[in-house]
């Protein structure tokens, strides 16, 4: 049984994921908790604390072996398999999360791409032809461990979260602004760049504060 994680540390095992597997690709074979905590913004003191809580450690003056690294963060966060990805939404954002190089360096295959709009249908996007989304039940009962993800206009969104359910998918990232309702048992994780953008603006306009504030 995995053991189970506080959002928190899940956010930030994520984080350090990212950063050692892009370290890796450019030729690194170990990382230090500072460099982790440049790169993230994380205490250094808070990513070994991080690391140390889920049993891995490094070596004084070489830090965190890469690969081993990337192999723990994957088996705590249950990432060893490869999870295929229902894609609705075949517009410019769909498009662009179908064609993107780094899913599937990280275990993520886009399965299914569906639209409703018949110009789309029968179109390639990435390496994938878009699908009637009429067809998602049934393209998502031939795969397994299938991710959803909505990429469709607002509008939408919450019929193809209700077909998404329908199919038995699980988990689903939602790109649109919209709060859907599911049932018990499925989770919806909202992806918000406005969020996002607020928080990191917060951060830089407090650290333009700081500079700007007189010496005592």
């Amino acid at each position: 049984m995995r053991t189970t994680l506080q959002p928190g540390l899940t956010n930030r095992l994520t984080k350090y994921l990212r950063v050692t597997q892009q370290l890796i690709e450019e030729g690194r074979d170990a990382v230090s908790s500072k460099e982790l905590g440049d790169f993230t913004g994380i205490n250094p003191v808070q990513v070994r604390r991080d690391l140390n809580a889920i049993g891995f450690s490094g070596t004084r003056g070489v830090g965190y072996q890469a690969y081993d690294l990337v192999e723990a963060v994957r088996g705590i966060l249950g990432l060893r398999q490869t999870y295929n990805i229902a894609l609705v939404g075949a517009g410019n954002l769909g498009s662009a999360i179908a064609s993107s190089t780094i899913l599937p360096k990280r275990g993520f295959v886009i399965h299914d791409v569906f639209d409703n709009d018949p110009q789309k249908i029968g179109r390639t996007v990435g390496n994938v032809v878009v699908k009637h989304i009429d067809e998602l039940k049934k393209s998502v009962a031939e795969a397994d461990e299938v991710i959803g993800i909505i990429a469709t206009p607002a509008s939408a969104a919450q019929q193809v979260a209700d077909l998404m359910v329908e199919a038995n998918i699980r988990v689903i990232l939602n790109y649109t602004d919209v709060l859907l309702h599911v049932p018990p048992g499925v989770t919806v994780h909202r992806i918000d760049p406005t969020a996002q953008l607020m928080h990191t603006l917060y951060y830089l306009t407090q650290a333009e504060t700081e500079e700007a504030a007189p010496a005592t």
